[in-house]
């Protein structure tokens, strides 16, 4: 099965602005990816270049294995920035323009309706509702006509935590349903709660990309400690077990070597005539990797 994205050296430029430098990724049908960074580094952008928003300066891009068309938008649903309504309108009214506009008919309305657990506030005003019922209702607008894609930006930005919770739920569901999933934020463990794959850009260059678990479980980190942490950390810094440490509220630190478990580490310090008293796992957080990856 081919590609659902393939994007190929993309770049954009505002003026003496470089949004976007040379961005390639791929993703394939089912994944939840997440295009993960700051605010101005690009995730807007591509999105709307994906979008046919924007227009790229330079790069490739294609759906589908195909060459960009406007036939091609009925297979992608979007929700770009902040959902934009009528005011005075009700629910059911609103979708009704924008299913006139995609040109489809208005069998749909009450699914997604349902979907977005709208459906009892169909008949109200838009203006009439919460943030977070705003954001499932644009989200609603961007599942008419049963796109095979979702794409995203930004969703659960400015919304508090029963909003956050609500727009999460609904886009999970879409996930679980085989909905590929492009998501852009910038709130780290959202990402990590509803994505599977993700791509990190800072000032438009593409920093990592891979799963979310691979990020995750890169490097381990372990908490441990002894009875003589100095001769501990010496040993382990002699012989290349692990590749950094440091001291943290009366314990070590450290990251273990590729290939290295923390059983490995305890056998080692044994051996040694070093008794491990303490000793955990801290699995490195998307946070951190994130931090870490875009910190100057």
């Amino acid at each position: 099965m081919s590609n659902i994205l393939e994007i190929q050296q993309l770049s954009k430029s505002y003026r003496s602005v470089k949004a976007i430098k040379n961005l390639s990724i791929h993703i394939d049908p089912g994944q939840a990816f997440g295009l993960l960074g700051p605010n101005g580094s690009g995730k807007t952008t591509t999105l709307s270049i994906l979008t046919g928003i924007l227009r790229q300066d330079t790069g490739t891009y294609s759906w589908f294995g195909e060459t960009p068309s406007p036939g091609q938008r009925t297979r992608i649903g979007s929700l770009i920035e902040t959902p934009h309504f009528y005011p005075y309108l009700n629910l059911e009214k609103n979708l009704r323009i924008i299913c006139t506009i995609k040109n489809i008919g208005f069998d749909d309305i009450e699914l997604v309706l349902k979907e977005t657990r709208l459906f009892e506030r169909r008949k109200s005003r838009f203006k009439t509702l919460s943030l977070g019922m705003k954001q499932r209702l644009g989200i609603a607008a961007a599942l008419l006509g049963d796109p095979r894609v979702l794409v995203l930006d930004e969703p659960t930005n400015g919304l508090d935590p029963e909003g956050i919770a609500e727009v999460r739920e609904t886009i999970i569901e879409q996930v679980e349903r085989g909905k590929t999933l492009i998501l852009a934020s910038h709130i780290l463990s959202e990402v990590e709660k509803i994505c599977s794959h993700v791509a990190i850009l800072k000032n438009g260059d593409l920093l990592a990309a891979g799963s979310v678990k691979e990020i995750l479980t890169e490097e381990e980190v372990v908490e441990f400690s002894s009875s003589d942490n100095a001769k501990l950390l010496r040993l382990l810094e002699e012989n290349n077990v692990v590749t950094e440490a440091r001291k943290e509220n009366g314990v070590l630190v450290a990251l273990l070597q590729p290939g290295m478990k923390i059983g490995d580490l305890n056998t080692f310090a044994f051996g040694n005539g070093v008794v491990i008293d303490h000793l955990v796992s801290r699995k490195k957080s998307l946070e951190a990797q994130f931090l870490e990856l875009v910190k100057e």
